[in-house]
């Protein structure tokens, strides 16, 4: 009874989603959510600029701002689905608790949601930016799963992307724009060629998009699911709307203001990459060229202190590129001069603000948070902002083989005496600098033993005959995530006393002559003893794991 209270202490050990799993996860979250509120300040923008285009020349841009407004509203509908209808009583769900507790916590530290003003019902749009440190599931997925797939809204999730992004394709095409589709992600089922997409497992079983992307995912990891597809249908919407707004010959209009734009590359950036960001005038010439004057720290240029950094514009535009040598939150303010056409100076000022983490990276041991000796041990890697193709890895410990069949995945084989292995991740980014995202440590453990059987018989009172029909000694693995490992029955030695102690030795797992003889001339109430079993691994490794004690009926 305390070997199986170990074995299953052990088993619930091994599942558990270590931290520096869980705050990958945070991280990537949080960025996720940053790059959606940027972006969505930038579709508001848009909106803007195309509404004053229509106001200045109505004929012209009303059928495309019409289309714009459908996206829009379309857009509005699927976004607050997600938000309201799938985080929001997943989360519920998971954590046991109301909506109304879910907004309400009096704790500002423990709270679950961190901006109550987004969630506010007369937005066009809700957001649900939850601290996934105060989410107590946030390792579990049962209740997330249950929720996903066996109540259905995974499936209907998938049907809605499919109807939103069928929608914004057949909006933007009758705009006059063919073979729009090839430009629209969201894709669910089939490829931009109309080919099936498959989605596998790590035992290459196929698997829906569903049950691919919300089946025993831990809550953390679907909230970031969901997050990165909200991402996703505001990049289709900004788009289609961008298309649309090409469509009108924006070369046409004059603007009475201009202002400053900057667009990043990215909020979200791990140290040692460099920050990236497009500063230009909005709708302004781009033959006219222009300074770019900026200081670091500040949100207020005029606020400054010291001589700014100059750039000079080029085909109407500035890129703005340095280094990020530190971890957090940073802010710069700038202020584009451009010459007016009477030679006075206008100026146009501007600030942003981008985010620094840490080098980090995902790896999740597909079957458990273990590695065993014998075996090709799968584990999956990822890091935010890298491909698959721009990550590189070494194993100390053991060695490596890819995956072939899945993206980012690798099989590693455990050096034969090692009780740890520890997999380094290294990633190159745009620029082809190599950086370093970390280690992760593995405990190496043996393959378990197998159960010893008898056909099912693991011991007492068993029919000479019955013994005799099976005629063979069984290595059954139990309860084994590896399928296809199997321990064979190299030896064992059958014991019995009648009138003095008979021992037979037998090879293999089917019972000798001497074997069945022995058995067969056995007496009711003759005690049988099959000792010093040993098994044989598929790599030959030989191992004793114990004995079956039968007596005859």
């Amino acid at each position: 009874m305390i070997g199986m209270m170990y074995l299953v202490l052990t088993a619930l050990l091994a599942l558990n989603v270590s931290a520096d799993i869980l705050d990958a996860f945070a991280i990537v979250n949080d960025g996720q959510e940053k790059t959606n509120a940027s972006v969505e300040n930038k579709i508001e923008d848009y909106y803007s600029i195309f509404e004053q285009q229509y106001i200045k020349q109505p004929e012209k841009a009303r059928d495309y701002w019409d289309k714009a407004n459908e996206i829009r509203v379309k857009t509005d509908e699927i976004i607050n689905f997600i938000e309201k209808n799938i985080k929001v009583p997943m989360v519920c769900e998971s954590e046991s608790i109301t909506e109304e507790e879910l907004l309400s916590s009096k704790d500002s530290k423990k709270a679950l949601i961190r901006n109550v003003e987004k969630t506010d019902p007369k937005n066009r749009r809700v957001f649900y930016e939850f601290d996934l440190n105060n989410i107590d599931a946030k390792d579990k997925y049962d209740a997330a799963t249950n929720f996903m797939i066996n109540k259905g809204n995974a499936k209907l999730l998938k049907e809605k992307i499919q109807e939103y992004r069928e929608f914004v394709v057949n909006t933007v095409e009758s705009a006059g724009i063919s073979n729009y589709t090839k430009y629209v992600g969201l894709l669910t089922d089939v490829d931009y060629n109309g080919n099936k997409i498959i989605y596998t497992d790590n035992d290459g079983q196929e698997l829906s998009w569903e049950n691919k992307n919300f089946e025993h995912i831990i809550l953390t990891a679907e909230i970031a699911i969901l997050n990165k597809i909200v991402g996703e249908i505001q990049t289709t919407e900004y788009d289609a709307i961008t298309t649309l707004y090409k469509q009108i010959g924006s070369s046409d209009f004059k603007f009475e203001s201009v202002q400053a734009r900057v667009i990043q590359k990215s909020d979200y950036i791990i140290k040692g990459q460099n920050y990236e960001a497009e500063i230009f005038i909005a709708a302004a010439d781009t033959s006219k060229a222009f300074d770019v004057k900026y200081f670091m720290g500040t949100n207020d240029y005029n606020k400054a202190k010291g001589e700014p950094r100059i750039l000079n514009s080029k085909e109407g535009k500035v890129i703005l590129s340095f280094p990020t040598t530190s971890v957090g939150m940073h802010q710069y303010a700038g202020r584009i001069e451009i010459p007016r056409p009477d030679g006075s100076m206008a100026y146009y000022d501007f600030n942003e603000s981008f985010q620094v983490a840490p080098p980090s990276a995902t790896v999740a041991p597909t079957k458990m948070m273990v590695m065993y000796e014998e075996l090709q041990n799968p584990i999956s890697v990822s890091a935010p902002g890298f491909t698959s193709n721009d990550i590189t890895i070494s194993v100390d410990g053991g060695k490596y083989t890819k995956d072939s069949s899945s993206e980012g995945g690798y099989f590693v084989e455990v050096n034969k005496g090692a009780k740890v292995v520890k997999v380094r991740i290294n990633a190159k980014d745009d620029k082809g600098k190599v950086i370093d995202l970390g280690t992760q440590e593995f405990r190496v453990k043996q393959v378990p033993d197998p159960v010893i059987k008898i056909g099912d018989i693991t011991g007492g009172k068993v029919e000479k005959e019955v013994l005799l029909s099976i005629g063979r000694v069984m290595a059954v693995m139990k309860d084994f995530d590896f399928e296809g490992f199997n321990y064979t029955v190299d030896h064992y030695t059958v014991s019995t006393y009648r009138g003095t102690f008979i021992d037979k030795n037998n090879n293999g797992a089917k019972f000798s002559p001497d074997v069945v003889a022995l058995i067969s001339n056995a007496q009711p109430g003759q005690r049988i003893q099959f000792q010093d079993i040993y098994v044989k691994s598929p790599k030959g490794e030989i191992r004793n794991v114990g004995s079956i004690n039968i007596q005859i009926k």
